[in-house]
């Protein structure tokens, strides 16, 4: 059976109620399945976005979704 790969992942960020989030879809190789997160650190929601979109994302991507251990 062939992995389950992360494809791509979408950082969304949003203010519902005033609050910051930052949301993380993490799409996979196998259609429909998808994970959601919440990266949220109000007082420095852009430096999160970047930390994500410069160096995890890229890091991510290819990497198969039953290896989580490589992400600590």
């Amino acid at each position: 059976m062939k992995p389950i790969t992360i494809q791509d992942v979408k950082v969304i960020v949003t203010q519902p109620a005033g609050s910051r989030l930052v949301i993380v879809k993490v799409i996979t190789s196998e259609p429909g399945l998808y994970g959601l997160g919440c990266a949220t650190f109000t007082q420095r929601f852009h430096a999160v976005v970047a930390a994500l979109e410069k160096h995890l994302i890229p890091f991510a991507l290819g990497r198969d979704v039953a290896r989580i251990e490589e992400f600590w």
